[in-house]
């Protein structure tokens, strides 16, 4: 099984070496999981980070993983490596295959055959979004991905058989850390599908434990994601409902999904098989349909599951903050696939006839009908997958239609893995590349800290990054992608976020990952009227680094008085200043009358002494936005300056004092004493069982 998975990854491999290192692996998680390493190797827990700005909100963030031990371990091992292709590559296979195994571990807990369950779990990886999506770019959507199926066997295993709880409850805890919301809708959907399959078979004791699984995992939950809930106020995260958009789907796309060239209707980016299932689900059709209707109980979960994923698929492109719902195809597949391998284990009829083939037969020429008009121009792709998929349903027929024994199951096992194959090769022939952007990151660790050999201080990077280093390799030696600064000696606030900050997205427009606009230079350089203070200075920058094809010749040559040109190359400009600010987190400005000294900071906390102030009271603005959770022990959190910038409400009398301005969550109270009383009470029922409940095991029922 892990060789049919990582076959095709392999050819992929030779074929496209930095398939599995795009998109958002280079400008999000690479950086990410190394950020998080390099803090918890220099003693601290990353909740905030100043120096980023508007990427620094690591806890609202989620999926920076700060209460997840994998992201912990993956981060502490990306400090280490020397080549980061190889390292993103091998850590991407080795998920898939962990995910696939869960998948044969699974099917065969709903009574599928072994060889059976075997071909559904090589299958499972090979879903259009997970090829094209997942495995090429989206780091968090592969972990839970691999993840779903563990956690869904091991409840299984604690309902049904009233085994150890602490399997689940410690696969649950890492599904839920990962940060990715859609991994905890996928454990509620699975909780759910449990509690149907407990009602059916009138089993209160197994609800109950699976209600205790689900509070467990329910409390961790408050804790990872309360944090980005209660400040997406301050973000731009949306809240509207969009019925089409990117990454939608149809029933018709639903219906040609057993082709592996068959595209979704339009993603807006590029016309791609996000929507490809498995070729063989129209085996379904040789299910015997009276033995279904009587035993249809013993897959109920699965059919519930299978139901539910429908709905969201072919649900609204955005319902608030919940985006694209083809993102969870790679469940749907999952779930098809276990299924397929639980029904035709259960209920295939003895000798499926030929009309049971022509049905099956059908579905693949209606599937090609309905395809053809949405890429016209694909016909020979389309019409390849037509007779790769014709020619697995009869060599499958051609062994079932007369016997069914262990070894018929081997041989069809055989021909299911090799027909997933053969038509991975037609999907990767007819579509080899991923549509996540390549920005040419280096693959070697060390050559990350080449750009800004000249900075100082805190640096801000203007112009459309992305674009040049899309178009230019070479760029990447003055230029890094997103979160990718972070393997970077200097702090520069250009990093990824998929939340921002809506005060400082809307004065700077910096894009998700880091990119942004030539006109921000003059934002940068003009003065803000409250102060009087050019907003460069108040945002404590250094250094400015320019894509120097995004401005006029000339315009980079003479920068403002207190600035230098410190390098020039063919791609960059940058300037320094002459005397460097001290960098985020320290007061910037003061108003009249107000006086501060012996600043100190740190990632959470500034503190200066107030040595004077007017009788009405003063106002400090520190560098930092101005995120939900700041408090201070003197005085109040005043409006931000400028519409980003965290200012401090100083009385007069507190002259003398020193005042302490601290960062934490909202609700952050709460959070941790839900984290405590989730994790004590999976310990705690994990130790009772052990201590009173093994005797109370069950065989399983199904």
């Amino acid at each position: 099984m892990v060789a049919g998975v990582l076959a095709p990854a392999l050819l992929l491999w030779a074929q496209q070496p930095r398939y599995f290192f795009t998109g958002d692996t280079q400008a999000a998680y690479l950086g990410w999981q190394f950020h998080l390493g390099r803090q918890l190797l220099d003693g601290h827990w990353p909740l905030l980070d100043p120096q980023a700005w508007q990427a620094g909100n690591f806890v609202a963030e989620g999926q920076a993983g700060l209460f997840s031990p994998l992201a912990m371990g993956v981060g502490l091992l990306a400090t280490s490596v020397g080549n980061v292709l190889v390292f993103a590559t091998l850590l991407k296979l080795l998920v898939a295959c962990i995910g696939a195994l869960g998948v044969f571990a699974l099917a065969r807990s709903y009574g599928a055959a072994a060889p059976l369950a075997l071909a559904a779990a090589v299958a499972s990886p090979l879903g259009g979004m997970t090829q094209y999506l997942d495995l090429a770019s989206w780091v968090a959507g592969l972990m839970i991905w691999a993840l779903v199926p563990w956690v869904w066997w091991a409840l299984r295993r604690t309902m049904l058989l009233d085994a150890s709880p602490f399997p689940v409850l410690v696969l649950g805890y890492l599904l839920v850390t990962v940060g990715y919301v859609y991994g905890t809708l996928m454990l509620i959907l699975v909780l759910l599908a449990s509690l149907v399959e407990c009602r059916i078979a009138r089993d209160l004791s197994a609800a109950m434990r699976v209600l205790g699984v689900g509070v467990v995992c329910g409390l961790v939950a408050f804790t990872v994601y309360l944090p980005g809930v209660l400040t997406r106020p301050a973000t731009n995260r949306g809240t509207e409902l969009l019925l089409t958009g990117k990454f939608d789907s149809d029933p018709l796309a639903l219906l040609s999904s057993v082709l592996p060239a068959a595209v979704v209707p339009d993603t807006t980016l590029h016309v791609l098989p996000y929507a490809y299932t498995a070729w063989f689900l129209p085996v379904l059709l040789w299910l015997d349909r009276d033995q279904v209707r009587r035993e249809w109980r013993r897959v109920a979960g699965l059919l519930v599951m299978v139901a539910a994923l429908l709905v969201v698929v072919l649900g609204p492109a955005q319902l608030g903050p919940l985006r694209w719902p083809l993102r969870l195809q790679p469940f749907l597949v999952q779930l098809l696939v276990v299924l397929c391998a639980a029904a035709v284990s259960r209920y295939l009829v003895r000798h499926p006839s030929r009309k049971r083939l022509l049905a099956s037969l059908l579905w693949v020429a209606v599937a090609a009908v309905a395809a053809l008009p949405r890429y016209p121009q694909g016909w020979p792709w389309l019409a390849g997958s037509v007779v790769v998929v014709t020619g697995g349903l009869v060599a499958l027929w051609l062994l079932v239609r007369r016997t069914r024994d262990r070894r018929t199951l081997l041989l069809g096992a055989g021909v299911a893995v090799a027909f997933s194959l053969a038509t991975t090769v037609l999907q990767h022939a007819a579509f080899p590349e991923a549509p996540s952007p390549e920005r040419n990151l280096p693959s070697s660790a060390a050559d990350y800290r080449r750009p800004l050999a000249t900075a100082r201080g805190d640096v801000m990077v203007v112009g459309d990054v992305s674009s040049l280093l899309e178009a230019d390799a070479s760029a990447n030696a003055d230029f890094l992608a997103g979160s990718a600064w972070y393997l970077n000696p200097h702090p520069v606030r250009n990093t990824y976020t998929t939340i921002n900050h809506r005060g400082y997205r809307t004065a700077f427009d910096v894009g998700y990952e880091g990119s942004t606009s030539p006109e921000v230079l003059d934002g940068l350089l003009s003065r803000e009227p409250t102060t009087g203070l050019p907003r460069v200075d108040l945002l404590a920058v250094s250094t400015l680094l320019f894509v120097r094809q995004d401005f006029p010749a000339g315009r980079l040559a003479d920068p403002p008085s207190g600035w230098q040109v410190s390098e020039t190359t063919a791609h960059a400009v940058t300037w320094v200043r002459n005397q460097p600010l001290p960098g985020a987190g320290r007061p910037v400005w003061t108003s009249p009358g107000t006086v501060v000294s012996a600043v100190s900071a740190d990632d959470r906390t500034t503190r200066f002494r107030l040595d004077a102030a007017p009788p009405a009271g003063g106002r400090v603005t520190v560098a930092t936005l101005d995120w939900p959770g700041y408090r201070t022990d003197v005085g109040a959190i005043g409006e931000p300056l400028d519409g980003y910038l965290l200012t401090v409400d100083v009385p007069a009398e507190a002259v003398g004092r020193t005042v302490t301005v601290q960062f934490a969550p909202p609700g952050w109270p709460f959070e941790v004493a839900t984290w405590c009383l989730g994790v004590a009470a999976g310990l705690g029922w994990s130790g009772a069982w052990w201590l009173v409940g093994r005797r109370g095991r069950r065989r399983p029922r199904g």
